[in-house]
C-alpha cells in the first residue's frame, strides 16, 4: 500500500501553479475572459508614390523611415529615391542614390534605411522626427480621397504641413539643385518654380520647361509658363523668352491645350516659334486665335473669307 508521500499531488487550482500569483498576492490578477481589451492600432496602408512626389520634398531619413514603418512599398521607395536623386543631382542626392541602388530586396534595403534614419543623413539635417511628415501625408491623402473624418483641425494641420514640408523647403532651395540644368529638367512640383521666381533664380526657365515635361496637369503648368513669358518680355530677356516658348510648345504637344493668357503673351513674341508650330499641330484649331490662323495661312482671314465668299457666289450664280 503506498505511503502518503508516494501518492500523486492533487491538481492545483488555476492561478496557483508554480510562479503564478496567489489570490492574496500583490501581483495583478489576470483579467476576466470578457474584459474589453484595446484593439491594436492598424498599420496604415502604404501611400502611393505618385501622391507623395508632388506633396512634399522628402529628406532621405524621412523616405527611409516611411519604408521601415510600412508607409511605402519597396518599389515606391525606390521610385521616390530615384526621383529625389534626380532632383538633387550627384553629391547632394547621394543618400537617395544609395537607397535606389538597393532595389527592392527587403533585407539590404531595410538595413540601409535603418542606417539612414539613425544617422539622419538627409540634406539639411532637420529631419529630427521623420514620422511627422508621414502623419501629414496620411491626413492629406485621406482627405484628398474625400474622407471627411479629419475633424476641425484638419485645415490648419494641412496648411502647417504643406508650409513646413513643401513650401519652406522650396523657398530655401533645398527641394531642387538650382545649379544643375539636367536636374531642373525633372522639376515636377509647381511650388519649386514659384519659389525660384521669387528668389530670381538664373535657371528658372529651365525649371519651367521641366515642369511642362513632367507635371500631369496643364492647369498647374500654364500659369508658370505665362509668368516666364511675362517676365522675359518685361525685361527683354531673349533666353527666358525662348525657354517659356519651348515650355508652351511642350504643353501643347503633351496636353493639347493652351490658355488665353499664354496666347496673349505669345502674340507679342516673334512668329515662327516652336510654340506656334505645336499649337497649330496639336491644339484644336477652333481654340486658336485669328492671328495664328493668319500666320499659318499666310493671308489675313478677312481677305481669305472674301475670296471664299466670292467663289461660293459665283458657283451659285453659274448654277
Amino acid at each position: 500500500m503506498p505511503t502518503p508521500d508516494e501518492t500523486a499531488a492533487p491538481p492545483q487550482p488555476l492561478g496557483e501553479a508554480e510562479g503564478a500569483p496567489s489570490p492574496g498576492g500583490s501581483a495583478a490578477a489576470l483579467p476576466p475572459p470578457d474584459a474589453d481589451l484595446p484593439a491594436p492600432s492598424p498599420r496604415p496602408a502604404p501611400l502611393p508614390a505618385e501622391f507623395v512626389r508632388y506633396a512634399v520634398a522628402l529628406e532621405a531619413p524621412e523616405l527611409a523611415w516611411g519604408y521601415l514603418n510600412g508607409r511605402l512599398t519597396a518599389a515606391d521607395t525606390g521610385t521616390l529615391a530615384f526621383l529625389r536623386r534626380c532632383d538633387l543631382g550627384p553629391g547632394p542626392g547621394e543618400a537617395f542614390a544609395r537607397i535606389h541602388a538597393r532595389g527592392t530586396d527587403p533585407s539590404p534595403l531595410a538595413a540601409l534605411c535603418r542606417e539612414t534614419v539613425d544617422g539622419r543623413t538627409g540634406r539639411g539635417g532637420d529631419a529630427e522626427d521623420p514620422r511627422r511628415v508621414w502623419d501629414y501625408l496620411e491626413l492629406s491623402h485621406r482627405l484628398s480621397r474625400g474622407d471627411a473624418d479629419g475633424g476641425e483641425a484638419s485645415g490648419p494641420q494641412l496648411a502647417a504641413g504643406r508650409r513646413e514640408f513643401l513650401l519652406s523647403r522650396a523657398a530655401s532651395g533645398r527641394g531642387m539643385n538650382w545649379q544643375d540644368s539636367s536636374a531642373l529638367l525633372g522639376t515636377d512640383r509647381p511650388e519649386e518654380v514659384d519659389a525660384a521666381f521669387e528668389r530670381g533664380e538664373e535657371l528658372v526657365g529651365v525649371a519651367v520647361i521641366g515642369l511642362a515635361l513632367t507635371h500631369p496637369d496643364p492647369t498647374a503648368i500654364l500659369p508658370r509658363v505665362a509668368r516666364a513669358l511675362d517676365r522675359a518680355l518685361a525685361s527683354s530677356d531673349p533666353r527666358l523668352r525662348h525657354q517659356g516658348i519651348v515650355a508652351l510648345a511642350h504643353t501643347a504637344r503633351l496636353h493639347r491645350t493652351v490658355d488665353r493668357r499664354c496666347l496673349d503673351l505669345l502674340r507679342r513674341c516673334p512668329r515662327g516659334s516652336e510654340a506656334d508650330d505645336d499649337l497649330w499641330a496639336y491644339v484644336p484649331r477652333r481654340r486658336l486665335p485669328w492671328w495664328l490662323w493668319r500666320h499659318r495661312l499666310g493671308e489675313p482671314p478677312r481677305r481669305w473669307l472674301r475670296r471664299v465668299g466670292k467663289a461660293l457666289s459665283g458657283a451659285r450664280g453659274g448654277g
